[in-house]
Formats: structure tokens, C-alpha cells, sequence
């Protein structure tokens, strides 16, 4: 089947509606506080007076949100070339723990082998968060950013060093992450969350007497 046959069936795309004349919404994109209006070269060389339109103020809250997926077999094959010091260059004692199994949780000796699977997902995850944090892997280091498996079985996230003075730029009030795995493939999604947290000051008006 051809192009042109495929494109058949396809609905006519006519001009949207006030194309060319109607203003685009443009999000305020999760770069700083939600006090502190993103830096003007972030839009290029003529900052926020070239943008279509104004950016839509956050209203009290702001979401940056990273994504990252990755072989299983790439990380499998990372850590038989590097062994150990792949390990202690990119995970935190209590991740490659976590990662050795519920046998190595209880103490056994010798400590099994950690599961490729779940190397690969902390990973991910890391790779992610470093994308929510908008630094990518560049502004923070591997260990900063700890996956901390429940006894529920979700993981948690714990930041450290430039990984959590980013997180106090940007305000974050909530930073989360969910890890799966697939056919050989290990994926992480990670959001982080500004929101305006209401102090005891703004509400006292409505207590006082009339």
C-alpha cells in the first residue's frame, strides 16, 4: 500500500479555527519559584516581549514532568565490564541493597547478585529526575538522587546535595516516580510539583470580627 493510498481514508485537515489570528496558550514552564518569573533568554534572543502571547501564570501550582527508558542488557553489561565501581558510582549502598533482593535484605551470606532489572530501573528513574529537575545529568550527580523502595513496594525518592538545592529553587513541594519494565526494557516517570503552600497569615482574615 502506498502513501497516498493510506492517506485515502484520512479526514480533510482544513485551516483550524482563527489560524493566524488567534493568540497560542503558552505555559509557564517549571524553570524557578512559582514567585519568580522564568529567565527572559530561556525564549531566545528576544526573551518574553517576542513570545506569541504571555505566558499563563501558574495559579498556585506547577508540574515539570521527565521521562527515560533503557536495554536492561546495556545495564546488565555495564556492571559485568565495571562491577563494583559501576555500582558505587551511580547507586546509593541502600539502592544496590534493595536491588540484591529480600534475601540480601535479611543478611544472608554471601550477598546474592543485584537484579539487572532493577539496576536498570533506578536508572531510569535517576535519568528522569535529573529531566524533571531540568539540570539533566549535568548539574546533578548520579548519587544525589536516591530510589528508595517501600514495604508497600512504591518507590520514593530522596535528594541530596545539588539534586535537592535544585528541588529548593524550584520550590518543589512533591517529587514522585513510577519504574516499570517490559521485554528488556526498564522505563521511569518522574514528576515534580511546585504548589504554593498557604501560610497561617493568609487565612486569618476570616476569623477576625466584623
Amino acid at each position: 500500500m502506498s502513501i497516498a493510498d493510506d492517506e485515502a481514508g484520512w479526514p480533510a485537515f482544513g485551516p483550524l479555527p482563527d489560524e493566524g489570528t488567534a493568540a497560542p496558550l503558552l505555559f509557564t514552564p517549571l524553570v524557578s519559584r512559582l514567585d519568580v518569573p522564568p529567565p527572559a533568554w530561556l525564549f531566545g534572543s528576544g526573551g518574553l516581549a517576542a513570545l506569541p502571547a504571555p505566558l499563563l501564570p501558574p495559579h498556585g501550582v506547577n508540574v515539570a514532568v521527565g521521562i527515560d527508558i533503557i536495554e536492561v542488557a546495556r545495564v546488565a553489561r555495564a556492571y559485568a565490564r565495571h562491577g563494583e565501581r559501576f555500582l558505587q558510582r551511580v547507586f546509593t549502598d541502600t539502592e544496590v541493597l534493595q536491588c540484591r533482593g529480600r534475601r540480601a535484605l535479611s543478611g544472608v551470606s554471601p550477598l546474592p547478585e543485584p537484579k539487572p532489572a532493577r539496576l536498570a530501573g533506578r536508572f531510569a528513574a535517576k535519568e528522569a529526575i535529573s529531566k524533571a529537575l531540568g539540570t539533566g545529568l549535568r548539574g546533578v550527580a548520579w548519587r544525589e538522587m536516591e530510589i528508595v523502595q517501600l514495604r508497600s513496594g512504591r518507590p520514593s525518592v530522596r535528594l541530596y546535595g545539588r539534586a535537592r538545592r535544585r528541588a529548593e529553587e524550584l520550590g518543589l513541594s512533591a517529587l514522585d516516580v513510577s519504574i516499570a519494565d517490559l521485554q528488556g526494557l526498564a522505563i521511569a516517570v518522574a514528576v515534580a510539583v511546585a504548589a504554593a503552600v498557604p501560610t497561617a497569615h493568609s487565612g486569618a482574615g476570616s476569623h477576625e470580627n466584623g
